[in-house]
């Protein structure tokens, strides 16, 4: 059961990774640039390190999530 309840910590700080990275993606596009293109039209360098921060920030995320549940299940 304990490992359901750490994947299920890491599945939860994975999305919460995900909503963070695209929701800021979705920021960015709406008042820096306006509705006129995307972050990814601009450079395409950015595109890859969009997606190298996004894995990064899920790895770190996850990680956190499942420590954070694991610690809180045994107290």
């Amino acid at each position: 059961m304990k490992l359901v309840t750490v994947v299920a910590g890491a599945l939860v700080g994975g999305a919460l990774a995900t909503m963070f990275c695209w929701g800021a993606l979705y920021v960015y596009g709406a008042f820096v640039l306006h509705g006129k293109g995307s972050l990814f039209d601009t450079d395409p360098e950015i595109a890859n390190l969009f997606f190298v921060t996004w894995g990064g920030l899920i790895l770190i995320f996850a990680m956190a999530g499942a420590i954070v549940v694991t610690r809180r299940k045994s107290r």
